[in-house]
């Protein structure tokens, strides 16, 4: 099985307080976080499956749909998500507006600073797996915008 580079939107779901983070600003009503991020990968060539998703084991039906009925809802207010460039995120707001930033290691550490020690090192060490695939820092994160839509 060859691997080659594949660009693909990868979508989170979170629940904030799982996360001991329950005053984040954008969790909605339910207390959902939602994420989408665009990234060039290492895939297997037969891995050319349009929409994949993955649900936890163990988590509510209730939750897993709610979750994935606002990430269908991202993409339907922000449809240039799927074609954005690799290294763009998107964040599902409280009232189902998004906004878009680009990634840069530069940008993920200086978000990485509010996590605990732990955290903060798989973020390191997610970085280092993706330094290739993100934009350069040279390439200017810049704050969060409005996403189209």
């Amino acid at each position: 099985m060859s691997e080659t580079k594949q660009t693909a939107v990868y979508f989170a779901g979170i629940n904030a307080v799982t996360f001991d983070r329950p005053d984040e600003p954008t969790a909605d009503a339910d207390g959902h976080i939602i994420n989408a991020t665009v990234l060039r990968r290492e895939e297997a060539v037969h891995s050319l499956i349009p929409v994949r998703a993955r649900v936890a084991h163990g988590v509510s039906p209730a939750t897993a749909a709610s979750m994935l009925r606002k990430m269908a809802d991202l993409i339907e207010t922000s449809p240039e998500l799927v074609n954005a460039e690799p290294g763009i995120a998107y964040r599902r707001l409280p009232d189902g507006s998004s906004v878009r930033k680009k990634l840069t290691p530069k940008t993920l550490l200086e978000a990485g600073r509010m996590l605990d020690e732990d955290d903060r090192k798989r973020l390191i060490d997610l970085i280092e797996r993706l330094r290739d695939d993100l934009p350069s820092d040279e390439d200017e994160g810049g704050p969060d915008v409005p996403a189209h839509g």
